[in-house]
């Protein structure tokens, strides 16, 4: 990961472009939304991560 600056907003931009890379990949994973009915752009960071595991984990991409 590129080395960040001090400028406002770097951190939440880095993070949002992370959300966003997790998304696509669950999504062309099929998964659109979770069992509980949140769509993937509700979930946080953590969720993301935490769902791109569980896919990993049980024989997925």
């Amino acid at each position: 990961m590129k080395a960040l600056n001090n400028q406002p907003g770097t951190l939440r931009k880095a993070v949002e472009r992370k959300r966003q890379r997790l998304i696509k990949k669950l999504i062309k994973a099929g998964v659109h939304k979770m069992q509980d009915g949140r769509q993937l752009y509700e979930l946080t960071l953590t969720e993301l991560q935490q769902e791109i595991n569980d896919l990993e984990r049980d024989g997925g991409d």
